[in-house]
């Protein structure tokens, strides 16, 4: 019997090709939608989960109690502290270098992600070795690389027993040969951080690790493994009060701290921390991704539920026939269930198939990591639940809206109580009202992401280029002479930080007040080449050196609130005593505000220590004039060949960096655009269907009109005003919807547009325009028919 049904479907399928390809391709491309976005998010989720007792493990963050912005990286005496607390099974600690530069064969090179290990780190992370023992990281300055690592610098070469010459980590230069012991296995995608390079910390870096416990400096990563069913707020509590009773309290810098554990797994949505490992996602992107893989899912399921309602109705004198000779109704729900699991299962399989076709493309134009892991159960739960839901749905249709309660002389007949249309209004509804609150999100998207890119920063981030410098055996002031001849160039500055990269910070304790500064190091120069405009400027620019401080207006304001004059400030920090180590750095100017980071964040104390040094010159400003791009950086190019030989030139330009601040909305404002597109063209299917069952129940109805006089016109109007009172009542729906979703993602900005009326408008003017222009084609085919076609049989 379930042979005869399944050929019975497939025959039938077959013969109705225009409504089985519809409907396949309909559900296949939401299928295929739900898919890319939930496996996404899915993947984002099970960060970290591969590692063995992940919910034991954490991430130690401190900070001082009078900062809210924490590092990811935190003090040094914690390892040292914690191996003494009976709850702590494991500790280690480490340092990260995301980009760097060593020598191999003479050559240097830049290296990202370098790491200063010791063996814990290798037992709780899990990290597998290819060749060597991990247990020899203990030696002194040797090295263990990745596979990839090893592809890129060795090729076919044996990397054992070579050496690699570490010129420069992050804030560390000339740390000598570090022999090369083992490869070990790349790190898996889902992890929060990658390893390239795994370092001894012996040997070079021994004494300055030697020094953690002692100093209040933050260049390592603490990471605690806990016996089961501790609770993190007791070693919270003991690091805390470890750290109070220490001689470390009382040393230089802040007094207090505080200290919070965040679990391993929770690292990469819901840390936001300075110095992150490895980029992470915000916890409010992937909340809107799961919504909108949902919605798509949803809108999908609705269309193929309407096209699938719109022919079990007309076949509903079928169902009638087959009663009347004999057929139970458990057969007729069978044949149904059957025919609905075959198109599910054909849409789930075109799904996949089209997923792995567009997989390169999602990647590179979401700039996500999108792969599909069919060893995870999540996949076939998936699948399994749009099968369940469309098999469920579709029969209880039958039974209960075919089947139930009616003769099979009215079902022939076609007198059922409850007709089409009324089930399938609320379906449409719902449908066209998700597709406004989708057309206005990416309305509004599209408008704050413009805002944040066009507002004013206070600083020129276009026609600036930036050099990353390596090499500080020469002078970069030779380089930056050279290309300050050039025509092209307009101007060249010095600075240890680029605008969004992770700064120092300064606690403003000896000015004061409360609070800290975010500081970075550059020169004069500097200033005027991002043109920030002084609004106080105290500067000799005849002597050939300038060295001072200079502050943004906002910290200026706070500072004149509490001494009313610089010379009273002056006074104030001139009687607190330095240390040994210190000097006194004056105020030597004040700037206009600006915007560091970007917009997600309210402009804050912020403090440029200036001076003409050396090492200031990390990275190169150089401000090319407007239409010369091309021009200055072949004079550029050519010059770096000239004076640094030895180190591949790394470069980029200032509007592009600013513009990857805003990745995540940009990679929502795409995803919101594509797929309300999807939806949109999921929702004109949906329409479709039923305006052509809404003209096939009133073909009699439209013929008796043409014959009594009706023109077209009024025959159209007639068709098309059900439907514009469903995209009305829609519109009243979806609009309280959208604007509470859209404010609530507005708060995650500092700097937001305006969330405007207008734009509601617009998204049920352009519901209303698709609805009409699709029901108007087959209202059109309705109209015009002729009446004696349509009255034949009465």
């Amino acid at each position: 019997m379930l042979w005869y049904h399944l050929k019975l479907s497939v025959l039938r399928l077959l013969k109705n090709r225009a409504f089985s390809v519809t409907n396949i391709l309909g559900l296949s491309i939401g299928i295929a939608s739900f898919f890319v976005l939930f496996i996404h998010v899915q993947n984002e989720r099970s960060y970290d989960r591969h590692i063995k007792d992940h919910q034991n493990i954490y991430r130690v963050v401190s900070t001082p109690s009078h900062i809210n912005d924490p590092w990811a990286r935190s003090l040094g005496f914690i390892k040292e502290a914690s191996i003494n607390f009976p709850e702590v099974e494991n500790a280690t600690q480490f340092s990260h270098c995301p980009l760097g530069t060593i020598k191999i064969n003479e050559q240097s090179v830049s290296q990202t992600d370098i790491l200063s290990v010791d063996t814990n780190f290798m037992n709780l992370f899990g990290v597998e070795s290819l060749i060597g023992k991990l247990s020899d990281i203990t030696k002194p300055n040797v090295a263990f690389i990745s596979e990839r690592c090893a592809k890129k610098h060795f090729e076919n070469e044996n990397p054992i027993g070579q050496y690699i010459d570490v010129e420069r980590l992050q804030y560390r230069r000339v740390l000598g040969k570090y022999e090369i012991i083992g490869v070990v296995k790349n790190t898996p995608i889902k992890t929060h951080f990658n390893c390239e390079i795994l370092l001894s910390q012996k040997g070079s870096l021994e004494a300055a690790y030697a020094a953690l416990s002692e100093r209040k400096i933050q260049w390592v990563y603490n990471y605690l493994k806990l016996k089961k069913g501790v609770s993190p707020s007791i070693i919270e509590e003991k690091l805390l009060k470890n750290f109070n009773n220490s001689s470390l309290r009382q040393t230089r810098g802040p007094k207090d701290y505080k200290f919070k554990l965040a679990n391993l797994t929770d690292i990469h949505l819901k840390s936001n921390c300075r110095f992150e490992l490895k980029e992470s996602n915000s916890k409010i992107n992937i909340n809107l991704f799961t919504i909108v893989a949902l919605v798509i899912l949803l809108i999908s399921l609705i269309n193929f539920v309407s096209l699938i309602t719109v022919n079990l109705f007309k076949r509903s004198k079928e169902f009638g026939l087959k009663s009347s000779i004999g057929a139970h109704k458990k057969h007729l729900l069978t044949q149904v269930l059957i025919e609905v699991l075959l198109l599910c299962s054909l849409s789930v399989i075109i799904s996949l198939f089209l997923i792995e076709i567009i997989t390169p493309y999602i990647n590179n134009f979401y700039e996500i990591q999108f792969d599909i892991f069919y060893l995870e159960p999540i996949i076939y739960l998936a699948a399994l639940t749009v099968l369940l839901f469309s098999g469920i749905l579709s029969v209880l249709f039958v039974r209960f809206f075919i089947l139930n309660n009616n003769s099979t002389s009215d079902i022939i007949k076609g007198q059922t109580p409850l007709t089409g249309r009324r089930i399938l209004q609320p379906l449409m509804i719902f449908q066209i009202m998700i597709v406004i609150v989708l057309i206005s999100s990416a309305i509004l998207v599209n408008k704050q992401i413009s805002y944040l890119l066009d507002k004013p920063l206070g600083f020129t981030k276009n026609n600036i280029v930036v050099l990353k410098l390596t090499d500080f055996s020469k002078d970069p002031n030779v380089f930056a002479n050279e290309l300050r001849k050039k025509s092209s160039i307009e101007s060249i500055g010095f600075t240890m930080q680029h605008f969004g990269y992770p700064t120092q910070t300064l606690s403003l304790e000896g000015f004061g007040i409360e609070g800290t500064a975010e500081l970075s190091m550059a020169n004069y120069d500097f200033l005027k080449t991002m043109n920030i405009p002084f609004i106080h400027n105290y500067i000799n620019t005849s002597k050939d050196t300038i060295d001072g401080m200079v502050i943004n207006k906002h910290l200026y304001k706070r500072l004149m609130e509490k001494h009313k004059t610089l010379e009273n400030l002056n006074a104030y920090r001139s009687g607190i005593p330095l240390e040994s180590d210190q000097r006194r750095v004056d105020i030597i100017g004040v700037v206009e505000d600006f915007n560091y980071s970007s917009a997600h964040d309210q402009i804050g104390d912020y403090i440029f220590i200036i001076n003409e040094s050396h090492n200031r010159g990390r990275f190169i400003h150089i401000r090319v004039s407007p239409g010369n791009t091309k021009t200055a950086m072949t004079s550029i190019k050519k010059e770096w060949e000239n004076h640094y030989p030895n180190q591949k030139i790394d470069y980029f330009f200032m509007d592009d960096k600013i513009a990857q601040q805003y990745k995540s909305e940009n990679i929502l404002q795409r995803i919101l655009m594509s797929f309300s597109i999807l939806g949109i063209i999921i929702g004109i299917l949906g329409i479709s269907a039923l305006s052509y069952f809404t003209s096939e129940q009133r073909t009699k109805e439209i013929g008796i009109r043409k014959v009594n006089g009706a023109k077209t016109k009024e025959i159209l109007s007639m068709l098309n005003g059900d439907f514009v009172k469903w995209v009305a009542i829609a519109f009243v729906i979806a609009c309280p919807i959208a604007w509470f979703t859209l404010r609530k993602w507005l708060e995650n900005f500092a700097y937001r547009t305006e969330l405007s009326w207008w734009m509601f408008i617009l998204a049920g003017i352009i519901a209303m325009g698709i609805a009409l222009i699709t029901v108007s084609f087959q209202s059109w085919r309705a109209a015009t028919r002729n009446p004696v076609e349509s009255l034949r049989y009465e």
